[in-house]
């Protein structure tokens, strides 16, 4: 583990941040055989490997596990994990935070994504 301290413009943010790298664990056993392959570094191309593949499927190798849900999902008629509702809300939440960071702090509201 390793500690450095952030320095912002505004002297009311920032602070110590502590970090620690960790082996993520392969569930690819959770998978079919046939998708498992793609949790671990695997390159299509090997003359122009896309960076995510080389990295593990992307995301720590949750991609495999994303699609196998939502194509499993259809096929058993019901609503996937994470549904949209839950999608939305955790994609908004980081795309307001960044628009508030670039606005200096100002507070912003998540609408009710299941009421749109």
């Amino acid at each position: 583990m390793f500690s450095r301290d952030l320095v912002w413009e505004n002297e009311n943010r920032g602070g110590k941040i502590d970090e620690e790298y960790v082996q993520v664990p392969d569930y690819a056993h959770l998978l079919p055989d046939v998708i498992g392959r793609f949790t671990y570094e695997v390159a299509y191309d090997e003359v122009n490997p896309h960076l995510s593949f080389k990295q593990g499927g992307g995301h720590g190798g949750s991609h495999p596990h994303l699609v196998h849900e939502f194509v499993t999902s259809i096929l058993e008629d019901r609503t996937p994990f994470p549904s949209d509702i839950d999608a939305a809300y955790w994609t908004g939440v980081g795309l307001l935070a960044h628009e508030s960071a670039m606005e200096g702090g100002t507070v912003k509201s998540l609408p009710k994504y299941e009421e749109l």
